[in-house]
């Protein structure tokens, strides 16, 4: 059973290195689908390794599977942890961004690991930055990174949000005079 996942698992790995095919990357993000949710820590490690080799080529093939993915931020093992925190942030879109940086930010409050929380308030940062869907979010999502983050939010992060607030959002400019 264990050569024939080392074998499917090449196999997306030279999927994603070759011309993408459309089909072949469908059929690749497909057999990773049951890596992921499998209960062997090692499989799903290599799930969540392959689908960040597919997310490369195309982000799209992922899709389906980020629920599956984000049920594997809860999984013991550390190591798996950084792994799915690094696709859930490659993964990140203007249509999914709340989501994940929910995610995100209940592993900053819970984390002792100051390389990790570190990670995760550079993480937030960029995708609130990148994907924000309005401007009201972004002050409540980095006002928490804030909050949570401590000593360990960059200066300039907080240097930001103070600018984003004394602007203020162009919208109500005359209730602001």
């Amino acid at each position: 059973v264990n050569v024939g996942y080392a074998i499917i698992f090449e196999c997306v790995k030279t999927i994603t290195k070759i011309y993408p095919s459309h089909e072949l990357l469908e059929l690749a993000a497909t057999n990773i689908g049951r890596f992921i949710s499998s209960d062997n820590h090692n499989l799903k490690y290599l799930g969540v390794t392959g689908l960040a080799l597919i997310v490369q080529v195309n982000p799209v093939y992922a899709a389906e599977h980020q629920m599956t993915v984000v049920e594997c931020l809860e999984d013991p093992d550390d190591t798996l942890k950084r792994k799915t925190l690094d696709l859930l942030f490659r993964m990140t879109n203007g249509g999914n961004v709340t989501v994940v940086v929910d995610k995100f930010v209940t592993h900053l409050r819970t984390s002792v690991d100051q390389h990790l929380r570190r990670e995760l308030v550079n993480r937030i940062s960029e995708l609130a930055e990148r994907f924000s869907p309005d401007n009201e979010w972004y002050v409540r999502t980095m006002t928490q990174v804030l909050e949570l983050g401590g000593s360990v939010v960059p200066e300039e992060r907080a240097f930001g949000l103070m600018k984003l607030i004394a602007d203020g959002s162009g919208a109500d400019e005359d209730a602001d005079t």
